[in-house]
């Protein structure tokens, strides 16, 4: 792929609408193109800039007693309630307001309509907001579990075994190292065991496998999405290959991400964004098809 070609499908991939094999060609492209991974960044905190410009300005606020008020209009028309001064006119009259209450029921029932609508597109442009409000802030807890675990250890809660805290929190967590460890093909030939455990921090639990690798320190996490639905992980509960991102950049560590249905998965090093991408690419099948299993099986 060009640069002029991702640039043209940037925004269509930012917003999920490529088939799979196109988002496998951009991440490819994205691998080994500094200015294009640049371009996207910038993309993608603006559209988040306008969203929430647009979901925050004033004039799209729907007022309550609007709202308020054509719930009573409406009630009252579905009742049959009349207004009781029609009495007092006769035929003639009576059948002029009758059309009248017709067309003031019709317009509200298109206010209504209109109102739906518009509700139902500032709760997807949320939806979307707040899908990646919540993955930016996984990956930079992430960051930090890898900073204050691997590196520093220091943090409040004292870690646990990892097949205990599999038995007790999360079953994913039950055989995740040999899923991490498994031959991947050479990937592996060049790291260190170092640990195995499963942390807290900030109130979230992590699966986290540390290794060393070209000789740094790497850490492979595994967290819930927090989504029992599964819409984290593109909708869908039969994706059949995990889609790999160099996701995140924080205090100089790179973040390697992909997702399964309820769970986040990120790799993190001061590895170079091409290495972590790599290594995290070369983890990810085996670890998905373990993590897949384990939550169909739940």
């Amino acid at each position: 792929m060009q640069c002029q070609e991702f640039r043209e499908i940037a925004d269509s991939y930012l917003g999920n609408e490529l088939i799979v094999e196109t988002n496998h060609a951009i991440i490819s492209h994205l691998e080994y193109c500094a200015e294009c991974r640049r371009e996207l960044t910038a993309r993608r905190e603006l559209r988040a800039r306008l969203r929430q410009a647009f979901l925050n300005a004033s004039e799209n606020q729907m007022r309550p007693e609007f709202t308020e008020r054509l719930n009573t209009q409406l009630h009252a028309r579905a009742l049959g309630k009349r207004d009781t001064r029609a009495a007092t006119f006769g035929t003639s009259r009576s059948s002029i307001r009758l059309g009248r209450k017709a067309s003031l029921a019709l317009a509200a029932c298109l206010l209504l309509a209109m109102a739906i609508g518009f509700v139902a597109v500032r709760q997807r442009d949320s939806s979307v907001t707040s899908r990646e409000s919540i993955e930016t802030e996984l990956a930079q807890s992430a960051v930090s579990d890898h900073r204050d675990c691997a590196v520093h250890f220091r943090l409040a809660e004292k870690p646990i075994d990892l097949e205990a805290a599999g038995r007790k929190y999360d079953p994913v967590y039950i055989n995740l190292t040999k899923a991490v460890l498994m031959d991947q093909g050479g990937a592996m030939a060049d790291a260190e065991f170092v640990e195995a455990h499963s942390c807290v921090l900030g109130g979230r639990r992590f699966a986290h496998i540390v290794f060393n690798y070209h000789g740094r320190l790497v850490s492979f996490l595994v967290t819930d999405s927090g989504d029992p639905n599964g819409t984290n992980g593109g909708g869908s509960s039969a994706i059949a290959q995990p889609q790999v991102n160099a996701c995140s950049q924080f205090d100089g560590y790179q973040v390697s991400c992909f997702q399964t249905v309820r769970h986040a998965v990120f790799v993190v090093s001061d590895l170079s964004e091409s290495e972590n991408l790599a290594l995290a690419r070369a983890l990810a099948p085996s670890v998905y098809a373990h993590i897949t299993r384990t939550e169909r099986a739940a």
